[in-house]
């Protein structure tokens, strides 16, 4: 005599599997976008440290900032579908706080952006004459500190789940400028 719950049980099988199938690629999703989202982060972490590099060694050159733009924005070439939001450069005090002195550069986007304050042929100057490249101090026992600042806006691949629009995230690196050479 066959037992009559062996009938309730047909179907069952794929109910099981649909289930764990559904977690698995869940997890599965979840494991890339974070793993796509830690590679952005540590690319944007690596473009701080360029930038401020590069910022220090750069000193009171007419053409720092374009130089530090160029150096931060090169390094994020291989992040796709985010943006820059903002670079910020700026001076810092001995603890790595801003001071208030800074140069702000976002993207310049012809279709919304006045061209009287682009540099470097693709950055639009937020606010000029905060801190500009003449007024670092690299002279001295008493060099300024400068800091690299970006704000960037991280987009997730699949757009699945909760992953269907972007994440803001920012990085900042603080350096001593190099000594000027000259003297």
């Amino acid at each position: 005599m066959i037992p009559r719950h062996r009938r309730d049980d047909r179907g069952s099988a794929l109910v099981e599997t649909a289930v764990v199938l559904s977690l698995l690629m869940m997890l599965s999703i979840g494991a890339f976008e974070w793993g796509m989202a830690f590679r952005d982060w540590l690319s944007v972490s690596a473009a701080t440290r360029e930038g401020a590099r590069v910022a220090a060694s750069a000193g009171k050159d007419a053409e720092a900032d374009c130089t530090i733009l160029e150096a931060t924005a090169g390094s994020l070439l291989s992040i796709d579908g985010s943006d820059i939001l903002f670079i910020d450069i700026y001076k810092a005090d001995t603890t790595g706080a801003p001071t208030g002195q800074r140069q702000t550069y976002k993207p310049f986007d012809p279709d919304t952006d006045e061209p009287l304050n682009l540099r470097c042929d693709r950055w639009y100057a937020v606010n000029d004459t905060a801190y500009p490249p003449l007024a670092r101090d690299n002279i001295g026992a008493e060099r300024d500190w400068v800091g690299v600042r970006l704000e960037f806006t991280h987009t997730w691949k699949t757009g699945l789940f909760w992953w269907s629009s972007g994440v803001t995230w920012s990085d900042r690196t603080i350096i001593l400028m190099e000594p000027d050479p000259s003297i």
